[in-house]
C-alpha cells in the first residue's frame, strides 16, 4: 500500500535543485560554505565535511576551527580557506561534543540573525531551541530522542522514532518549527507541510562519519542557491542532498566491489537496483569521492 503522507525523491527532484556552473559564475556565486566541524577530539568530522562540500559543488569551503584540525582538513583539501569569512550556508556541529563548550557556536547566532540556512548536525543539537527557521537539523533516532528530552518537547526513545516512519518527524518539526531530516535506512525530511522520504538502495551507509558527509553535502547545496541569490526551499533541497548521499553510497559500494556501473544506473530508479549486485564496504571518504560522478549523471539525463 502506497504511503501518501511522504513525496518520494527522485532523480528528477534532484535534477531540479542542481545548476550547471555558468559563463557568469565565480566561486562565490556558486556559494560559499562555512564549516564549523571537527575538534580535538573527533578531527576527521571536518575532513569529511570539507571533502563532502567541495565535491558537492560548492565555489568556496571555508572551516572555522582549531588550528590542529584545520592542518588535517588542509592536508586533504587544500582548496579550503582556513577561517570565517562571509558565507551563504553554515554546517556546525560534526565531530563537536557538545557546542555549547565551543565558541564556534557564535556562527549559528550569526547565521540565524542574517537570514542564512544553517544544517546543524551531532554536537551543535545542543543549540537548538523551539522557533528557528533557517535551521535544518539532521539527527539520527537517538539524537532526536535526546534533543525532545532535553527541551521537553517529547518523551520518544530511539526506539519509538526508528518505528514511527516518519512520523516522529513530522512531530518534531511541528514543534521546533525548523527543518528536520531524520538519518536512516529510509531517510525522512520534514518542513511543515513539505514531507519528502529518501530510500537508500542498501545498507553500507551504516558505518562512521556518514552523517558528516551528508551535512556536507547539504550546505553545499543551499549555498550554491543562495549564491545565485535564490530562496532555497529548505525541504527540496535537503532532500536533494540526502538523495545524492545515498547514491553515492550505492555508487561506491558498487566500485569497491568491482561493479562497472554505467551512468544512466546511477540516476535508475530505485526499483531498479533492489535486485542488483549486493555491492562491498565503503568509508564515508568513499561517499565524498563518488559525488561528482552521480551529480554528473543526474545533470547529464
Amino acid at each position: 500500500m502506497t504511503d501518501e503522507r511522504f513525496r518520494t525523491v527522485v532523480a528528477a527532484d534532484v535534477r531540479a535543485t542542481l545548476a550547471l556552473p555558468c559563463e557568469a559564475d565565480n566561486k562565490y556565486r556558486r556559494g560559499v560554505v562555512q564549516l564549523a566541524t571537527g575538534s580535538a577530539t573527533y578531527p576527521g568530522a571536518a575532513v569529511l565535511s570539507a571533502q563532502a562540500s567541495a565535491r558537492a559543488g560548492a565555489g568556496m569551503v571555508r572551516y572555522a576551527g582549531p588550528e590542529r584540525v584545520a592542518s588535517a582538513v588542509l592536508a586533504v583539501r587544500p582548496e579550503v580557506v582556513h577561517g570565517h569569512g562571509k558565507f551563504h550556508s553554515l554546517v556546525i556541529g560534526s565531530g563537536i561534543p557538545d557546542a555549547r563548550d565551543d565558541e564556534r557556536r557564535e556562527l549559528l547566532v550569526e547565521a540565524l540573525d542574517a537570514g542564512i540556512p544553517a544544517v546543524v548536525d551531532a554536537g551543535a543539537l545542543t543549540l537548538v531551541e523551539p522557533g528557528m527557521p533557517g535551521v535544518v537539523i539532521t539527527p539520527h533516532a537517538k539524537e532526536l530522542a535526546a534533543l525532545m528530552h532535553r527541551l521537553g518537547l517529547a518523551d520518544w526513545s530511539a526506539d519509538d522514532i526508528a518505528a514511527s516512519k516518519g512520523e516522529a518527524a513530522v512531530e518534531a518539526s511541528e514543534l521546533l518549527g525548523c527543518t528536520v531530516l531524520l538519518k536512516g535506512r529510509v531517510t525522512y525530511v520534514v518542513e511543515g507541510e513539505d514531507r519528502r522520504r529518501i530510500f537508500a538502495p542498501n545498507s553500507w551507509l551504516a558505518t562512521a562519519g556518514t552523517g558528516d558527509v551528508l551535512s556536507g553535502i547539504i550546505g553545499a547545496l543551499l549555498a550554491g542557491q543562495r549564491g545565485r541569490d535564490e530562496q532555497p526551499c529548505l525541504a527540496a533541497t535537503v532532500a536533494a542532498g540526502a538523495w545524492l548521499h545515498a547514491r553515492a553510497g550505492w555508487l561506491a559500494s558498487q566500485t569497491n566491489a568491482g561493479v562497472q556501473v554505467a551512468p544512466t544506473t546511477v540516476h535508475a530508479p530505485l526499483s531498479m537496483l533492489d535486485h542488483g549486485p549486493l555491492g562491498g564496504p565503503i568509508l564515508a571518504s568513499d561517499i565524498a569521492q563518488a559525488l561528482s560522478g552521480v551529480i554528473a549523471a543526474v545533470l547529464a539525463k
